[in-house]
């Protein structure tokens, strides 16, 4: 039977002069990995302008892909709420660097077209396909027919009184929100037609609330709708902090994985965005077996740092991962230095 090994982390943002080296100690766990991803939460230019309006912008320089063909990546999600912070200029730069480079890329393009295409990695006589997707959508970043940009996955956000205001005032409200019903047709279309050019299929959606482990309703609602039309395993980011993991018919929805790689410490930041983690598996021809987490130290301008048991940080990390998912049924378990992961 065909098998390959596995291997992702969490958002990764390059600005240094430098990018060899940048991975540090887990750059041959990349290498050593069959197959690999994660998310690039920045263009790699040195062109464009600011986007307009946006509070927070991103750019790494083109030098930083270096340290990406060192750890031996196989492919990257460019669907995120960065990846045009300095125009469509940036976002061709990075996307013909990346070409140059081998580095395989999806969830952006020149039109909603390239935007939606997958991307696959043949890998010991298996096809792996990755389809990216996002719901964190700056003006102007969704791609079109015409225009560049990312794919979209419009999510709608209501805030319900609990109760009566007049009799308790100041109450928080219930927060509910969902997708677009014809983004999540179009996603479940998508998954269905790559579904049948790949043995197994990876979705990354870059979703949630920043600084928030919460799952929200329509990270479940996306993630339950990826499986049923046929993808074996859901990756999410953006939130800068650790989230849950649960298991839905099987395969594996990781909620969010904090940081792996972030230069820069915006203020909103604190210890939380520090812890990480990688997430291995083995692919086989039915999905993701063996799944596998690596506790990590994010890297702020050093290299990210593989953590040993015996470093409190670790039992940190398991901790708040075994709280966090434990709502979801998902059982943690010790394993010498890393946490096996699996549904109860």
């Amino acid at each position: 039977m065909a098998k390959a090994s596995f291997l992702t982390g969490g958002d990764v943002a390059p600005i240094r002069k430098t990018g060899l080296g940048m991975f540090g100690d887990i750059a041959p766990l990349f290498q050593r990995a069959d197959v690999s991803f994660f998310n690039l939460e920045l263009p790699l230019s040195d062109r464009g302008e600011l986007a307009r309006g946006k509070a927070i912008c991103h750019r790494g320089m083109p030098v930083n892909v270096d340290g990406i063909v060192e750890a031996g990546v196989s492919c990257v999600n460019l669907a995120n709420n960065h990846v045009l912070d300095y125009g469509d200029v940036a976002m061709f730069d990075t996307i013909d660097l990346l070409d140059r480079k081998a580095i395989g890329h999806f969830g952006a393009g020149r039109n909603i077209d390239e935007a939606r295409k997958g991307h696959i990695v043949e890998k010991n006589g298996m096809r792996i396909g990755f389809l990216g997707y996002t719901t964190t959508l700056p003006t102007g970043f969704a791609a079109t027919a015409e225009c560049p940009g990312v794919n979209p996955l419009q999510a709608y956000t209501a805030y319900q009184p609990r109760g009566s205001l007049l009799e308790y005032p100041g109450t928080a409200p219930q927060i509910a929100s969902w997708i677009d019903p014809a983004h999540l047709q179009r996603l479940r279309g998508d998954i269905e037609t790559f579904r049948k050019q790949v043995n197994v299929l990876v979705v990354y959606v870059h979703w949630g609330t920043s600084m928030s482990p919460q799952v929200h309703d329509f990270q479940r609602e996306i993630g339950k709708a990826a499986i049923d039309a046929g993808a074996h395993a859901v990756f999410g980011g953006h939130q800068h902090v650790i989230s849950a993991i649960e298991f839905y018919r099987g395969c594996p929805i990781v909620h969010g994985s904090g940081n792996l790689l972030f230069d820069t410490w915006t203020s909103f930041f604190t210890e939380e965005t520090l812890k990480t983690f990688l997430f291995g598996a083995t692919i086989e021809a039915d999905g993701l077996r063996d799944c596998h987490l690596l506790p990590v130290k994010t890297g702020v301008g050093v290299p990210p740092r593989l953590i040993s048991c015996r470093d409190p940080l670790w039992k940190v990390i398991y901790d708040d991962l075994e709280r966090h998912s434990r709502a979801f049924g998902t059982q943690l378990m010790a394993r010498e230095d890393a946490i096996e992961v699996r549904c109860n």
